[in-house]
C-alpha cells in the first residue's frame, strides 16, 4: 500500500476517524475502507516527468527544504518520478538512497482536498533476502489494510525529523536480526523495490479467506476505535465478501 495516492487516501480516512470520536457514524468510513481495499490490489508505477511537467509552484518550498535536509543527513538524491495515478492524480516524488545502499525512499507532498492543505511526507524502504520488508513513514498515516507479518512498519509525525526517523528505521531492522539487501544507487531501484513489496503483499492477501481478510482490514483501519465502531463497520461491509 505504498504510494502517494494511497497515503492521501489514508489521510482522508484518518480525518474521518477523528470525527468519529464525537459522532458514531460507521457509515462515514465505508467509502474510505472500500477505496483502501481496492488500492491494495492496484499496481503502483512511476514514470519520468514529461518535458511539460515540473514541480508545482506550491510544492517548490517543500521540495527545496527536503533536498537540503536529505543532503545534510548524508542521503543521495537520485531524481524525480511521477507516480502513475491509481485513482486520484498525484504529484512528483523525489527518490533517494542512503550511503549503505540498504535504505531508499521518496519524498512527496500530499493534498488533503477536504481541508485544502498540503502535507509533506517521506517513506523509507529496506528489503531482506527472505521476503521481509521494512517500511517507515514520516508525516504519513500508519493506517492501511492488513499486511503480511513479514512487513515491518513504523510511522511518525513529520516533526520527528529526518535523522530520527532514519535512526528508528535502522533500529527496526536491527531488532529483527534481518540481513538487508543493498540496492543499486539508481532512480529505477526504489520503484522496483516498492513493486516487489506490493506484489508480496498482494500474494499474501490472496491467500487469506475473504471474510477474515475483511475483518483484519477493518481492525487495522479502526485501530483503538475497534470496539467503538469496528463491528458496525464490518457489518456494513459484509456484502463485499459474499457470493
Amino acid at each position: 500500500m505504498i504510494g502517494a495516492a494511497v497515503l492521501a487516501a489514508l489521510i482522508a480516512l484518518r480525518d474521518v476517524r477523528i470525527t468519529l470520536t464525537n459522532r458514531p457514524v460507521a457509515r462515514d468510513l465505508v467509502p474510505g475502507v472500500r477505496k483502501l481495499r481496492k488500492l491494495a490490489s492496484e499496481v503502483v508505477s512511476y514514470r519520468p516527468l514529461r518535458s511539460d511537467e515540473s514541480i508545482p509552484d506550491e510544492f517548490i518550498a517543500f521540495f527545496d527544504a527536503a533536498q537540503q535536509e536529505l543532503t545534510a543527513n548524508g542521503l543521495v538524491v537520485l531524481g524525480d518520478l511521477m507516480e502513475v495515478p491509481l485513482e486520484d492524480p498525484s504529484g512528483p516524488t523525489r527518490w533517494f538512497i542512503d550511503s549503505t545502499q540498504t535504505v531508499c525512499g521518496w519524498f512527496g507532498v500530499l493534498r488533503n482536498r477536504a481541508k485544502g492543505t498540503l502535507q509533506p511526507a517521506m517513506l523509507f524502504f529496506s528489503e531482506s533476502s527472505h521476503d521481509s520488508y521494512f517500511i517507515t513513514g514520516r508525516g504519513s498515516s500508519g493506517r492501511s489494510t492488513a499486511q503480511p507479518p513479514s512487513h515491518h512498519r513504523d510511522f511518525f509525525e513529520w516533526g520527528v525529523g529526518l535523522g530520527e526517523t532514519l535512526r528508528r528505521h535502522q533500529a527496526q531492522i536491527t531488532r529483527s536480526g534481518a540481513a538487508v539487501l543493498r540496492q543499486p544507487p539508481t532512480l529505477e531501484a526504489g520503484p522496483a523495490l516498492v513493486r516487489r513489496l506490493r506484489e508480496h503483499a498482494t500474494r499474501w492477501r490472496a491467500t487469506q479467506p475473504p471474510a477474515e481478510l475483511l475483518e483484519q482490514d477493518v481492525r487495522v483501519v479502526t485501530g483503538d476505535k475497534w470496539d467503538y465502531v469496528g463491528p458496525r463497520l464490518l457489518a456494513l461491509l459484509a456484502d463485499d465478501v459474499k457470493g
